[in-house]
């Protein structure tokens, strides 16, 4: 039965040792002899689940292998979280093999530090991602044979406008870079093209110096004179599942997307007034600010939501020597509040999402969670508190959520080229972001960012949610079928914050301010 154990694995082109076939052989000898078989290709299924980085196979895989097979139907996983918090460092990142001709997922090792070529490959990465995002578009998908090519374009690259092969409205997608002050260029990998935008229609987004654009008009005179300027287009999420297929690429510990569990659907589906609470500019230190906040946990006391998103800044002030402990004594009053409420405390997470001036939060992107050695009582009495970083993101059931805590929207207007003033700002940002599959796509002048982590603020696939928690007046906007709000500042703004429903996927925008106020 063992040599028939290894046969069988070798036809799934899985290797496995005599010692660990007889193992399997032992386990599969319990069993009644006309289920044996069943079972083991059963087992050898979910070992191909696993997504095993090699065909070799260890005890440990089989051993989870026969766990997760004689777990009950109704069960979840080890690794299939109702909610799950996973931090910039350990997101996965989506990159494009030019010589396998498709999109990898791939882990990436923590250094901060790393050789200087990784700061060529930010915007190479960048650029490689949209582009073969955009060649699986219908409008630049090559006809198939016998088919009619009318209304198709066809992007070349520069090297093709320098060559002259082809000089009248061309369409060439690259990186938007200014070489020399106040004088334009289109970079790819193949080369430089000088701009001319004098007469350029610029599409709606916010395209600023460090986009990945589709410029289209004639090159003459080693110039590119430019008729239209816009960004490529976004790929619905449906498509990119498609062909991701049931790949991880949002990150956490389960071998797969969570996005195809039929366990969590069912989960979300039958606790469908479950609710995710996010507030921005959470000062500890503001009486009013807490008073508030406490009227809103007396508000879900009843009924508690699967988390409350606090972002940053967590102090009212800009950091000095008083703020470790301002810090320390807010977060004990917070702790004080929230011991009131036994439902909360026992079935609600509490997130903190570093602001860009909070303590250990350096001026670089992505930002490290708050130090613990600040917060250790309120980790210590609050059994559901996430250190998260900036950006995170959040794995409730199916849905997928980014959380980033930056002022971008006036950074981003500032480095436009040409602001569509007949065009809401929010809707502009929404469609700048989902369309560049990034946070934040400006030059690492204008928003430096670890040369190693750039890929924690990519937004390919494209979430559920995106929450850019902006000291901008509060809005909700959706582009792509991706929701992008912004609680607004809780101070600031009438005290608002904003309840997700994930099971309805709808966003409601909330405020306890008083009236007058």
């Amino acid at each position: 039965m063992a040599e028939i154990v290894r046969s069988t694995f070798s036809m799934y082109g899985l290797t496995i040792t005599k010692n660990l076939s007889h193992e399997v052989y032992l386990k599969l000898r319990k069993l009644p002899a006309n289920v044996r078989e069943d079972t083991l290709t059963k087992i050898i299924e979910q070992l191909l689940n696993q997504n095993l980085e090699t065909a070799n196979i260890q005890k440990e895989h089989i051993d989870r292998a026969v766990k997760l097979l004689v777990q009950p139907e109704s069960a979840l996983k080890d690794t299939e979280t109702v909610l799950n918090v996973i931090n910039a460092y350990d997101i996965p990142k989506v990159q494009y093999d030019i010589n396998r001709k498709k999109f990898l997922v791939r882990k990436v090792e923590k250094d901060f530090y790393p050789d200087a070529i990784q700061k060529s490959n930010v915007f190479k990465d960048r650029l490689d991602l949209l582009y073969h995002r955009t060649l699986r578009h219908e409008l630049f998908t090559p006809s198939k044979f016998g088919q009619s090519d009318e209304g198709k374009l066809e992007l070349v690259p520069i090297e093709y406008l320098l060559s002259e092969a082809k000089t009248d409205h061309v369409y060439v997608t690259g990186l938007l870079s200014q070489l020399t002050e106040g004088q334009f260029y289109l970079e790819d990998s193949h080369g430089t093209v000088k701009l001319d935008l004098k007469k350029a229609n610029f599409q709606s987004g916010l395209i600023m110096e460090g986009s990945i654009v589709i410029a289209n008009g004639n090159y003459i005179d080693n110039i590119f004179e430019v008729k239209n300027i816009g960004f490529p287009p976004p790929e619905p999420t449906l498509n990119t599942r498609a062909a991701f297929g049931d790949v991880n690429t949002f990150g956490g510990e389960h071998p797969t997307t969570l996005k195809m569990s039929e366990k969590l659907k069912t989960h979300e589906t039958v606790n469908q007034n479950e609710t995710l609470i996010f507030v921005s500019d959470f000062w500890v230190d503001d009486i009013k600010v807490i008073e508030k906040f406490t009227e809103i946990l007396e508000g879900y006391s009843s009924h508690a939501p699967a988390a409350f998103v606090l972002c940053g800044n967590f102090l009212s002030f800009p950091p000095d020597a008083t703020s470790p402990q301002k810090l320390k004594d807010g977060f004990k009053t917070l702790a004080d509040i929230i011991s009131r409420y036994d439902n909360l405390l026992a079935e609600s997470k509490f997130i903190l999402v570093p602001g860009p001036y909070d303590l250990g939060a350096s001026k670089i992107l992505p930002r490290a969670s708050l130090p613990k050695s600040v917060l250790k009582d309120f980790l210590t009495r609050i059994p559901g508190a996430i250190l998260g970083t900036n950006p995170c993101r959040i794995q409730y059931c199916t849905k997928e959520i980014v959380v980033f805590r930056e002022d971008v929207v006036t950074k981003l207007c500032r480095n436009t080229l040409k602001f569509i003033h007949n065009s809401d700002v929010y809707e502009q940002y929404a469609k700048s972001i989902i369309c560049q599959s990034h946070l934040i796509p400006l030059t690492l002048q204008a928003m430096p960012v670890y040369w190693k982590f750039d890929h924690s603020l990519q937004v390919f696939p494209t979430p559920d949610l995106i929450v850019v928690a902006d000291t901008h007046m509060p809005y909700k906007t959706n582009y792509s079928d991706c929701h992008v709000i912004n609680p607004g500042s809780f101070p600031r703004s009438n005290y608002s914050f904003n309840e997700y429903v994930p099971a309805e996927n709808i966003i409601e925008v909330c405020a306890v301010g008083d009236v007058n106020e």
